[in-house]
């Protein structure tokens, strides 16, 4: 699949904002079929630079939003059946509904969960729209920066080899820097998912 999709984005490099629309749609596209979005996100910044990282950011954002939308409405009893036959899904609504956008936003963060999974399962919780979509935009935030930022930097590198090394070093920096504070905001994040886990558990025996 990455394969085609490296195909799809040369072919509309060239071709303007008609490029970052195609570029858009197969985000969009990729949210609902389980796509691997990490690779996506470096090929995009690898063949459109750092602009694309506003276009991939809210064509996940939307996507994702399309996804629970298809799962609340028309695959609900679907996807509540397949919940309700795995323990560790089924836990996770009850947590949403319980947690409501704030989990939602760990989630994403932590990406602990496949993003298209997690996309379907949460539209059979009660969570609203809105709080969904602006925790999704929120979470998947430092990844969609980190992963094009990658594509972007080595494409700079690549087209301009005699580059001072001054301007290499600021790129390096920038691609470290970026990187630790993903990581960061990663561990962070899995250690409150571990300790919401843990005093959910308290409760429950209290």
């Amino acid at each position: 699949m990455i394969n085609l999709f490296i195909q799809f984005v040369h072919l509309w490099r060239d071709q303007g904002a008609a490029g970052l629309a195609a570029l858009a749609a197969a985000f969009v596209v990729g949210a609902m079929i389980f796509a691997p979005r990490p690779p996506m996100c470096v090929v995009s910044g690898l063949v459109f630079g750092f602009i694309a990282v506003p276009v991939v950011l809210l064509a996940s954002t939307l996507g994702a939003v399309l996804a629970f939308l298809l799962s609340r409405y028309l695959f609900r009893s679907r996807f509540l059946e397949m919940a309700e036959r795995r323990p560790v899904w089924s836990a996770l609504v009850e947590a949403i509904n319980a947690e409501g956008w704030r989990l939602v936003g760990l989630l994403r963060l932590a990406s602990l969960v496949p993003g298209t999974v997690t996309n379907y399962l949460l539209g059979v919780t009660r969570i609203g729209l809105w709080p969904y979509a602006l925790a999704t935009f929120l979470g998947l935030l430092p990844q969609t920066v980190l992963f094009v930022y990658v594509g972007a930097a080595g494409s700079m590198a690549l087209d301009d080899i005699s580059r001072s090394p001054l301007q290499i070093a600021l790129l390096v920096f920038g691609l470290l820097f970026t990187a630790w504070v993903a990581f960061a905001v990663a561990r962070r994040t899995r250690q409150s998912l571990r300790d919401m886990r843990s005093l959910a558990a308290a409760t429950n025996r209290g």
